[in-house]
């Protein structure tokens, strides 16, 4: 069974540093930027999204453990009088771990955790080029609720 856990301090840092250089791909790959853009508007928006790092108020930053081992991470930040809902800015299964139901396990904690907050609706993105990751988020009940398109022109 899938338990979360806060990141440690030396957890945070490995997992921000994971996850920028995975945002910076996929906002590549999604055709928002070249890579020197796309990792200073990263940097920005880390900065103001995380402005006192793990301590951040507002923001929850979990390890997904099963049996003692981290199988997964999860970012979640709570509603705040700008954003109604709260929103998951990063869920992710370890490489050696995946296809296990992890997945799942973290969305359903994440469920859980925000539920006994009071949190009555969450959000999230998937990218157009995951379409594992959408696949799960809709059987678990989310919605699409808007759509970006671009088309790359010769």
């Amino acid at each position: 069974m899938l338990t979360l856990r806060p990141l440690t301090p030396s957890e945070f840092t490995s997992f921000i540093a994971a996850l920028k250089a995975a945002y910076a791909l996929d906002e590549v790959q999604a055709g928002r930027g070249s890579p020197a853009e796309v990792e200073a508007r990263i940097e920005r928006q880390f900065a103001t999204w995380l402005p006192d790092g793990l301590a951040t108020e507002g923001h929850l930053l979990y390890a997904g453990v099963v049996d003692g081992d981290v199988v997964g991470h999860l970012w979640i930040g709570l509603p705040t009088p700008d954003r109604a809902q709260a929103w998951i800015y990063e869920i992710s299964v370890e490489e050696a771990h995946r296809r296990r139901g992890h997945g799942r396990a973290l969305m359903l904690a994440a469920e859980e955790e925000l539920r006994a907050r009071g949190v009555t609706r969450v959000g999230l993105n998937v990218f157009g080029h995951n379409p594992g990751a959408l696949r799960l988020y809709e059987s678990l009940g989310f919605e699409t609720t808007s759509r970006q398109m671009s088309k790359t022109l010769p």
